[in-house]
C-alpha cells in the first residue's frame, strides 16, 4: 500500500517495480514479467469528432492517462532478517501535463469575439499511446488524446491536457521522431450551438517539450458571421430592469 507494508521475497536476485494503482483509465499489461509492465490508457470516441488535419495517419482516439508514478529495482538481494527491512522508494513521474494556452484576439478584433463561447475542448495528437513502467520509454505508436472541458478565461481558453510524452522516447533508433506530426485541435461551442475550431501544427513546440510544458497558441479570432449565426444578425442587450425583488417560488 501506500503507507508500506511487508513483502515476501524469494532467495537471491529480486527484481522489484513500485507504481501507484489509484488511477481510473489507466489500464496496466504485463508480458511474462515485471520488468515489461506496460500501462497504457482507454479508449475514447466523441460524438461526431473529427481528428485534427496534423494528426498521423491510423491515430485512435483515448482518454488523458491518471497521473502515474513508478521506480524499478533490479536485482535486489534481501537479506535473510527476523524483522523486515525498510526500502526507501522514490517514484518517477510518468505521466506529464502540456499547459495549453489558446490567445484571442488581433488588432483588427482586440476581443476576438470570446464572447461567443460558451464551451470548449482541446485535443492533441501525436502522443505515445503506452510506456513502460520500468524504464519509461514510450511506445512508437502515436494516439490522439481526448481532454476535458478547457477553462474560458478574459483571454482565450486554458486547457491541461496529460499524458506519456513523445512517442518512442527516449530510444536509440528514434532521437527526433521527425516523422511524428503534433496537432492541437481546440473545438468550441459557441452561443448560437454552432462549432467552431482551430486547428494547429505544434510540432515544433512538441519536439522541445517531450515530457510536458507549455505550448501557446496566438491571434485566434472567431468569425462574426458563424457566432451570430441562426439569431437573424440580431444580438440582444439587456439594460438595468430597476431594483431586485426576490420572490420565493414553493417547490
Amino acid at each position: 500500500s501506500a503507507d508500506g507494508g511487508v513483502v515476501t521475497l524469494y532467495e537471491g536476485e529480486n527484481d522489484l517495480l513500485f507504481y501507484n494503482n489509484d488511477t481510473e483509465y489507466i489500464i496496466f499489461s504485463r508480458t511474462g514479467t515485471d520488468a515489461t509492465t506496460r500501462a497504457t490508457t482507454r479508449t475514447r470516441t466523441r460524438a461526431a469528432y473529427e481528428p485534427s488535419k496534423f494528426a498521423n495517419e491510423g491515430e485512435s482516439t483515448v482518454s488523458p492517462p491518471d497521473m502515474l508514478f513508478a521506480n524499478y529495482i533490479e536485482n535486489y538481494v534481501p537479506e535473510k532478517v527476523v524483522d523486515p527491512v525498510d526500502i526507501e522508494v522514490e517514484l518517477q513521474p510518468l505521466v506529464f501535463t502540456y499547459k495549453c494556452r489558446f490567445e484571442f484576439g488581433d488588432a483588427n478584433t482586440p476581443d476576438g469575439n470570446l464572447k461567443y463561447v460558451a464551451l470548449a475542448k482541446a485535443d492533441l495528437s501525436g502522443m505515445a499511446a503506452s510506456v513502460l513502467l520500468n524504464t519509461g520509454e514510450t511506445s512508437e505508436e502515436a494516439v490522439t488524446i481526448l481532454s476535458e472541458d478547457a477553462e474560458i478565461t478574459e483571454w482565450g481558453v486554458r486547457s491541461c491536457i496529460r499524458s506519456f510524452g513523445i512517442p518512442a522516447f527516449p530510444h536509440p533508433n528514434y532521437p527526433t521522431r521527425t516523422d511524428v506530426t503534433n496537432g492541437l485541435k481546440l473545438e468550441v461551442r459557441l452561443r448560437n450551438n454552432k462549432i467552431w475550431t482551430a486547428d494547429v501544427d505544434v510540432t515544433d513546440q512538441i519536439k522541445l517539450q517531450p515530457h510536458g510544458g507549455v505550448i501557446i497558441v496566438k491571434d485566434l479570432v472567431i468569425d462574426r458571421n458563424i457566432a451570430v449565426e441562426g439569431s437573424g444578425g440580431f444580438e440582444p442587450v439587456v439594460d438595468d430592469w430597476g431594483e431586485e425583488v426576490e420572490i420565493p417560488l414553493p417547490l
